[in-house]
């Protein structure tokens, strides 16, 4: 099976325009989670799907400049959006059998071993699930949320669907309809949900860069690395900490 990431993001984010393209530690944030999907053990392809809005022109130049694949389509109705970038990108022979990660851009510290778990429950046991997440209800820190779905899923959900607030938010037509989706979500402990690694305001991105400043010579931290991080400074924990959690786990927060 072919597992594809595909993330969604734009530069019109109405809480924090541009952040897509904000340099983090030396580098766009969107790429954080670009590098993050392709170190994932059980991804093969990442693809990220923005819009064709003209203010995302410039996000399209620096990620193919940066080798990245891209695909534009609606800005609000993202679950088109997702099954436009299958039909478009992914060959017919691979989505019978293929499946597609949900990623968001403005999660810069996503763990790829978090991805992998989420993707490695969807392919343990071959055509079960059409959809899994780890996300519901929520239990790891916010940012670190992962969904894989069937590309026959995803297909169905963008043919069947009439819900506007369900195409914004790509998946809740398939957990939202067990009659007609296998649907498993991942839960663990401790529980760290209050945590919030995900960006869309100004503190946010004062909590990002104060992480990355704490690890000079880890591209990529890991999820134990940054929580024993915060233990020791529960300052810079704090420099996000009355942003609330989105309501919907599974959203951008408008900022697709």
């Amino acid at each position: 099976m072919t597992v594809t990431a595909i993330i969604q993001a734009r530069m019109g984010s109405t809480r924090l325009p541009g952040k897509s393209l904000m340099d983090l530690a030396g580098k766009p944030v969107v790429m954080h989670l670009v590098d993050r999907a392709k170190s994932a053990r059980l991804i093969d392809r990442v693809i990220v799907a923005t819009t064709t809005a003209a203010t995302d022109d410039i996000l399209e130049q620096r990620l193919k400049k940066a080798g990245v694949l891209v695909f534009r389509g609606a800005k609000n109705d993202v679950l088109n959006r997702y099954a436009q970038t299958v039909r478009a990108i992914i060959p017919e022979k691979e989505r019978d059998a293929g499946a597609v990660v949900r990623l968001t851009a403005d999660d810069p510290l996503k763990d790829p071993a978090v991805m992998d778990a989420t993707i490695d429950t969807f392919l343990a046991e071959r055509g079960r699930w059409d959809y899994v997440s780890n996300n519901q209800p929520p239990w790891l820190p916010e940012g670190q949320d992962t969904e894989i779905l069937s590309i026959k899923a995803l297909l169905a959900a963008d043919d069947a669907c009439d819900d506007a607030d369900e195409r914004e938010h790509v998946t809740p037509y398939l957990y939202n309809h067990p009659e007609k989706f296998r649907c498993h979500n991942l839960h663990g402990t401790p529980d760290l949900s209050a945590c919030r690694w995900t960006l869309d305001t100004a503190m946010d991105m004062a909590f990002f860069k104060a992480v990355f400043a704490q690890f000079p010579n880890e591209p990529m931290p890991r999820i134990d690395q940054i929580l024993s991080l915060l233990d020791r400074k529960p300052e810079i924990a704090a420099l996000n900490s009355q942003v609330a959690r989105s309501a919907l786990y599974r959203t951008e927060t408008g900022d697709h």
